[in-house]
């Protein structure tokens, strides 16, 4: 605490230092965190997805095509 006082251009330098590095990490912190990158952060489920899926006309029918001419 005696030094704090005896120099305090070099206090105000310190705590100065680790205020910005606080802050940057922080903000690696937080990109890293928004994507996905953290080691603690779980990977998320994989959902199957079908593209086309729910559209008519694309994948099985169920239904046969109706015969042209045939009223």
């Amino acid at each position: 605490m005696n030094r704090m006082r005896q120099y305090p251009v070099l206090a105000a330098a310190i705590v100065l230092a680790l205020a910005m590095t606080l802050v940057i990490g922080g903000y690696g912190v937080f990109l890293a965190s928004e994507a996905g990158r953290l080691p603690w952060q779980v990977d998320p489920t994989r959902i199957p997805v079908t593209p086309f899926a729910d559209f008519p006309g694309f994948g099985a029918t169920t239904t046969p095509p109706a015969t042209p001419g045939a009223s």
